[in-house]
């Protein structure tokens, strides 16, 4: 690659600059062991810190069956203690998409899991302070649960966080589905065993 970019000038002579950004779907596992407060203040940090819009942003959290509506109940009471609004002010944990198009594509993305009857939430706070707020292309932070991995077809690029349960016996199966994705980047374990 970078022989290959070196090779690249403009007409003056000069190299042609080059940007690539990495995706992918972030994902973390965690099982029925792991320390909750520490998963969920991990997956909010990561789900949710520069509006989710970080290539590396966990953007799927896979917990054992046993531990998810716990996991879950803390989750949405972390993301409920979340601050959205202009990034300028200390007090406030969650900025804007980057743009107008950014916006409506996740707002779509959260729209088309309502409408299958996904369980979606979002902070009754969050979503009148957003459609109030200041100008600028916020989101508010979303937690959809999935029946699996399968359903989500695109990397989300913002406040979103994709919940999926699994059986103690199906860790297996549940990395060879997040394998299948074609996307991959990074991959978070929460476990004390």
């Amino acid at each position: 690659l970078q022989r290959t970019v070196a090779g690249r000038l403009d007409a003056a002579g000069r190299p042609i600059p080059l940007f690539a950004e990495t995706g992918g779907q972030s994902a973390m596992s965690v099982d029925s062991s792991a320390l909750v407060e520490q998963v969920v203040g991990d997956a909010v940090s990561s789900a949710f810190d520069s509006a989710g819009q970080r290539c590396s942003a966990l953007r799927v959290l896979c917990v054992q069956e046993e531990a998810a509506d716990r996991v879950v109940e803390m989750l949405q009471g972390a993301m409920g203690e979340l601050r959205v609004g202009n990034p300028g002010a200390l007090r406030v944990d969650v900025g804007p998409v980057i743009d107008a198009e950014a916006q409506a594509g996740i707002t779509q993305h959260i729209e088309t899991f309502k409408a299958k009857g996904h369980r979606v939430f979002q902070d009754p706070n969050h979503v009148s302070a957003v459609s109030v707020s200041a100008p600028g292309t916020f989101v508010p932070p979303t937690l959809i649960e999935l029946n699996h991995i399968g359903e989500l077809q695109r990397e989300v690029f913002g406040p979103v966080l994709h919940l999926v349960r699994y059986a103690r016996n199906d860790l297996d199966r549940l990395l060879d589905q997040i394998n299948a994705t074609g996307y991959g980047l990074t991959q978070g374990l929460h476990t004390r065993i």
